[in-house]
């Protein structure tokens, strides 16, 4: 199987660098479409989260790209600036990759539970957008297969498995008082740090455009205003939260300097980032990003749950072997018949 992967990741770039590479789904169709004009690419699967980015490709016997430089023309970046801040993969090693990824193994939060439904749906989208193929629908199936078996068998070290519990141990931490939370952004991330906050006793707000009243679903006992009442809104919470896909800004330094109060801690989840970084300059504000909340340290327990996981990757490893020899079969039988029946 000729099949490469590579992409940039916290462990390798600040988020100052990924961001230059967080996709919007409309840059992510686009990339899509690009690959689609080179025959020695059979499909493509990209993966894009606040961690990383990552191009998977599948591709014809011999033809040996590597897919960040092929990335990195796609979205105008220049490939050699960031030769050494990328890391590929071939073959087996992308199975490996893929698997420990998906379980939470190689996110800045040790077993990271988000992490395993970004890639289904990165998967998802690939397929929606004709990308993929048959080579790599069936190694991130069982790539996903083998992470949710790890996660019900190998026994995480650390309780705060989100980037929701990780706003929230900072926010516990907080030396001043916090008790109203706004959060700008109601998709999955928004959600959950609403949720999680919610069941922690604060008193927690979320913005909502108009358009989407009727279509997202608002955790239990969270209150909403609009989103184009935030800056009118915002001197009344001690911390905000902002965790959207908008390739904007949704707080500005100009918007806010001159108010009267501002929350005293800001949190932004996003990337590209949603909160303008000169914000966190402004007397009495602290602003934190994704990379200061979920920051881990590997430790003992980490190096121990890596090895259990082993065991189950290869078992997946070889089923996905199996299913690669007997696709090949059937394309060689294939093959045998169109050939015979040419000499006919």
């Amino acid at each position: 199987m000729n099949i490469r992967m590579a992409g940039i990741d916290y462990s390798m770039a600040g988020i100052d660098i990924r961001e230059q590479f967080s996709l919007t789904k409309s840059a992510q169709r686009e990339v899509y479409r690009s690959l689609k004009q080179d025959r020695r690419i059979f499909g493509a699967v990209l993966v894009s989260t606040c961690n990383r980015t990552e191009l998977y490709l599948s591709c014809e016997a011999g033809y040996e790209p590597n897919p960040f430089e092929i990335l990195c023309h796609i979205v105008g970046q220049n490939y050699e600036d960031y030769t050494l801040l990328h890391k590929m993969r071939c073959g087996d090693d992308v199975f490996w990759h893929l698997s420990q990824m998906a379980c939470g193994a190689k996110s800045q939060i040790w077993g990271e539970d988000q992490i395993i439904t970004q890639v289904k749906n990165s998967l998802l989208f690939a397929r929606e957008n004709q990308g993929t193929d048959a080579y790599l629908e069936v190694l991130f199936r069982m790539a996903v297969t083998a992470a949710k078996k790890i996660k019900t068998t190998v026994a995480f070290s650390r309780s705060d498995h989100s980037i929701a519990d990780k706003t929230l141990a900072l926010l516990r931490k907080s030396a001043k008082p916090v008790r109203r939370v706004l959060v700008i952004g109601n998709g999955e991330v928004g959600k959950l740090v609403a949720r999680t906050l919610t069941k922690a006793g604060f008193s927690v707000t979320m913005t909502l455009r108009q358009y989407k009243h009727a279509l997202v679903e608002i955790p239990p006992n969270v209150e909403v205003i609009e989103y184009s009442r935030r800056y009118e809104r915002i001197g009344e919470f001690d911390v905000l939260v902002s965790a959207t896909l908008s390739p904007h800004y949704t707080i500005e330094k100009a918007q806010v300097e001159g108010l009267a109060k501002l929350p005293h801690t800001m949190v932004d989840l996003a990337l590209p980032r949603d909160i303008e970084v000169s914000i966190g300059e402004l007397e009495g504000v602290s602003l934190a990003d994704v990379d200061s909340i979920a920051k881990g340290i590997l430790d003992e327990n980490h190096t121990r749950q890596l090895e259990e996981m082993k065991g189950i990757i290869e078992k997946y490893l070889a089923d996905y072997h199996k299913w690669y020899q007997y696709k090949e079969r059937q394309c060689d039988e294939k093959d045998l018949y169109r050939r015979a029946g040419t000499r006919e």
